[in-house]
């Protein structure tokens, strides 16, 4: 598998001790690449997403309430005590994040957990 080879490649260059090494500059270089190519086969944009959405007491609460059951925004407003501003700026977040989802029945709007395993995985809930 080709990200094993580059974390195989990115060890051996870190073995070398880098402060130590004769020609820094060429190690340097070949160091930056490895690690940009190593880095570049990983999706860390969404996950910093994710965790950004996750570091707020407000919208782990909402993702809790909503392994209940799906729940429309006056029912989160009141379990919650937030305004509905409040509550919108962090179901954004997290529909940002793709933790939720929503389905708008005539004037009210129900969310839901996008997905219940990814959220069991990241200990969330």
């Amino acid at each position: 598998m080709e990200e094993d080879r580059l974390k195989n490649e990115l060890c051996i260059l870190l073995e070398t001790h880098f402060c130590d090494v004769n020609e820094k500059n060429k190690h340097e270089s070949q160091l930056r690449k490895c690690a940009e190519h190593y880095l570049s086969k990983h999706d860390h944009t969404s996950k910093a997403k994710i965790y950004k959405a996750l570091a707020d007491e407000k919208r782990l609460k909402i993702l809790k309430l909503l392994t209940i059951r799906e729940m429309c925004v006056c029912e989160l407003t009141t379990a919650l005590n937030l305004t509905q501003p409040n509550l919108t700026h962090h179901i954004k977040k997290l529909e940002q994040a793709n933790l939720v989802d929503y389905e708008k029945r005539g004037k009210w709007v129900y969310y839901s957990l996008k997905d219940k395993e990814k959220l069991n995985q990241l200990c969330v809930i």
